[in-house]
């Protein structure tokens, strides 16, 4: 660690904006902010597909993958997946990209016609 008297004006003001950027994650989104901290600072992308139990998971995977590609412009490799069997989501899947969502569950629909 470096004495912050010698560092520059450049590096402090990098230094003054991440460690607002930690004071605002901890006070906003409480526990979640190691994970989130670390994946803005380590350029890391979590790739998340929870999806309906009945459904065959290379199927899951390639539909997941096309998403990735549609929606959040990213080539993806499978492996890189991480996919969740769900048995509350109703008929198809959720597909996350960090905090991004696309929900392309039937729950919604469900819960308006039982209402």
């Amino acid at each position: 660690m470096q004495n912050i008297q010698n560092l520059n004006k450049l590096e402090l003001k990098e230094l003054l904006r991440n460690l607002r950027f930690y004071n605002d994650l901890t006070k906003k989104i409480w526990n979640r902010w190691k994970k989130v901290y670390e994946k803005v600072f380590n350029w890391k992308n979590e790739y998340l597909v929870e999806y309906y139990w009945d459904i065959e998971e290379s199927y899951v995977l390639e539909k997941a993958k096309n998403v990735y590609k549609k929606i959040f412009n990213i080539d993806i490799i499978t492996n890189d997946i991480k996919i969740i069997k769900n048995e509350k989501i109703k008929w198809w899947m959720k597909v996350y990209l960090n905090d991004d969502l696309v929900d392309l569950s039937f729950l919604k629909f469900y819960n308006l016609l039982n209402k």
